[in-house]
């Protein structure tokens, strides 16, 4: 079988002259273009069977050689290239046919088994990058590889209706994902549930999610719809899936077997239009094999699996969010903060156990608390060591008085809302009422 002949198209020279004297020594014919203007050109005088284009080219962007030579050629397989991705992107490409997407730097053996891959089969689907933009995409940025394959996920599972499985730490984002999943499929006009599988009552999940009739048990005034009647053509989320019941287990399975349910009371099953999304922070399939989680309900839930990236696997994005943040929380604050250099090298350099919703609510809780001007370094130093220490503190028996004056201080200022606070100290709310009420304790035996 011939070897597929190359057009590959960068504004750098170093890049495109390494790429064909590469796919040159691998015995294939190799066309290169230094810019837009060149690769249309080149585009339009010949019939290449494969495009290897950089997204960000000059006045034209990869996004535009792949229309022109989609439409010059329908069978043509484009492969896309950037140093830069997003959500956005990736889904344009996937919705413009591009076979697949290399976010650099990549190993030249990685591209090697792309074309190859590309020479089997000329049909396409790909990931794709319009402009830089750091406008995050359902709250997400990032443009580190491991974000790169997230976005292609995102993209991949949004043109199925299959169950999704995220998989990810505290704090990554796992219902972003599942957000942005929902809004570039086909149910994006219907619906969207979140389900916080950790707040719902044992005895009540039946009701939550399957809805209730009146008079099925004490208290039931009225016919109540659950969660899947009110997402009814849209998608569910479960979050935290692993903290649903074992009793509720079989229940959650038949209805993503049977695609119907039947709320208490009912005699009669209805058909349920939703597609479900659920995420986990925990290890399902240990679970499974300790007996706290079916392991029947694992794999029907893990049809379509999107790992996300702990934060500190992904240093590269921290500016980007870090950025973001500050400027959300300084408009909101109506001040100006901004951290200094080595302010700014510690937010990149720290671990962030609690991933990008740590960083965030730092940023918030900084802006907040110090007074319009840089932050230095020391500043972050001293928060991040407080989260560090924190989950010991929480077992203590009495409260530093720093602590329960900054306590106070972000309770006042989110008036009195402890939901509200809780996010600013970055930590979860019922936290929050166990310190309150350890407060509370120690004020009336002082």
């Amino acid at each position: 079988m011939s070897k597929p002949s190359i057009l590959v198209i960068d504004d750098d020279t170093a890049i495109t002259s390494t790429i064909s004297s590469f796919l040159h020594a691998k015995g294939y014919a190799v066309t290169v273009a230094n810019d837009s203007e060149e690769a249309l050109e080149r585009i339009a005088g010949n019939r290449y069977s494969l495009i290897l284009s950089d997204i960000y080219i000059d006045r034209l962007t990869g996004i535009d050689i792949l229309r022109v030579a989609r439409e010059q050629d329908p069978e043509a397989c484009v492969i896309l290239m950037t140093a830069r991705g997003s959500v956005s992107t990736t889904v344009d490409a996937e919705s413009g046919g591009a076979f697949e997407y290399l976010a650099k730097p990549f190993d030249l053996k990685e591209l090697l088994q792309v074309i190859e891959r590309a020479g089997q089969s000329r049909n396409a689907s790909e990931v794709h990058e319009l402009v830089e933009d750091l406008q995050p995409y359902g709250g997400m940025i990032g443009f580190a590889p491991p974000m790169v394959e997230v976005y292609t996920r995102i993209a991949r599972s949004a043109k199925s209706d299959e169950t999704v499985l995220i998989l990810g730490e505290t704090g990554v984002g796992k219902e972003l994902v599942a957000k942005a999943i929902h809004d570039n499929s086909p149910r994006s006009k219907s619906p969207f549930v979140p389900v916080d599988s950790g707040a719902v009552a044992g005895s009540l999940w039946e009701a939550e999610v399957f809805g209730a009739l009146k008079g099925s048990f004490t208290g039931a005034d009225r016919d109540r719809p659950g969660i899947i009647e009110a997402a009814r053509g849209g998608s569910v989320f479960f979050d935290e899936i692993g903290e649903i019941p074992l009793e509720f287990q079989p229940k959650l399975l038949r209805f993503l077997q049977e695609k119907e349910f039947r709320p208490i009371g009912s005699g009669t099953p209805r058909k349920a239009d939703v597609r479900v999304i659920a995420a986990t922070n925990r290890d399902l399939g240990a679970m499974a094999l300790e007996g706290k989680f079916r392991e029947d309900l694992l794999y029907r839930l893990n049809v379509l699996r999107i790992e996300v990236p702990p934060l500190r696997e992904r240093r590269p994005d921290i500016p980007f969010l870090v950025k973001r943040f500050l400027d959300a929380a300084c408009l909101a604050a109506e001040k100006r903060v901004w951290f200094d250099n080595a302010a700014a090298d510690l937010l990149c350099e720290s671990d962030w156990p609690g991933n990008v919703r740590q960083l965030e609510n730092l940023v918030r809780r900084l802006v907040a608390m110090e007074p319009s001007g840089a932050v230095p370094a020391v500043v972050v130093q001293r928060e991040l060591a407080y989260y560090q220490h924190r989950e010991s503190e929480e077992e203590a028996t009495e409260l530093d008085a720093v602590e329960r004056q900054q306590i106070l201080k972000v309770l006042k200022q989110a008036g009195g809302n402890k939901t509200k606070a809780a996010e600013i100290l970055g930590i979860q709310r019922r936290t929050l009422y166990k310190k309150l009420a350890r407060m509370g304790k120690e004020t009336n035996e002082g």
